[in-house]
């Protein structure tokens, strides 16, 4: 063995150690995700509460529970079910790439695409196959526990709005969080 048994030792250690601080930035990273949604009054305002030491606790929660629940899964299959998620986030990408390229042509974005409406169309078309085959390719559990989640995922604002119009939660907005649908110095682009 090259190095020696201490130096397997050292570098198992510092992938522990690595593996532990990608998952604590995952999980302080969701957390801080679900309190800006909750400033910007897109999940209930319950999600922006955040303890003496400034961190969001609710999310915290949350963040926790998503692991806990995956963890009765092996973990190539929590590989899977994560790849098969972002796949669908990226078709999601796609979709909002062309749906903004047809209903707001002109609106100032910070970089330019130099193909027009058809040619965006056709440059998502081998991605978004590449995609649904790599979709197509997962077992049947991780399908199923991504298909639950992306479920979830669709149904959660109907109901959330459902819930804040028979005042069940709480939802409210920062104000001093810059409004992004105006045209200010803040949110106009630097390349035209």
């Amino acid at each position: 063995m090259i190095g020696g048994a201490w130096l397997s030792w050292w570098i198992q250690g510092a992938a522990a150690m690595s593996n532990m601080g990608m998952f604590v930035a995952e999980m302080s990273s969701d957390s801080f995700q679900l309190l800006g949604m909750a400033e910007r009054g897109m999940v209930p305002e319950c999600f922006a509460k955040r303890s003496r030491h400034g961190t969001p606790v609710i999310g915290i929660l949350f963040s926790a529970s998503g692991v806990l629940m995956l963890s009765c899964m092996s973990f190539q299959e929590i590989v899977a079910a994560e790849n098969f998620l972002y796949c669908f986030g990226m078709i999601l990408e796609f979709l909002a790439f062309i749906i903004l390229r047809i209903k707001q042509p002109a609106t100032s974005r910070p970089y330019k695409i130099p193909v027009g409406t058809t040619g965006s169309i056709i440059m998502c078309i081998p991605p978004t196959i590449l995609i649904c085959v790599v979709l197509a390719l997962s077992t049947l559990k991780v399908m199923v526990v991504s298909l639950v989640a992306v479920a979830i995922g669709l149904l959660m604002q109907p109901c959330l709005r459902h819930m804040e119009k028979k005042k069940w939660v709480k939802f409210s907005t920062s104000s001093d969080l810059p409004d992004l649908d105006i045209t200010t110095p803040e949110n106009v682009s630097l390349v035209d």
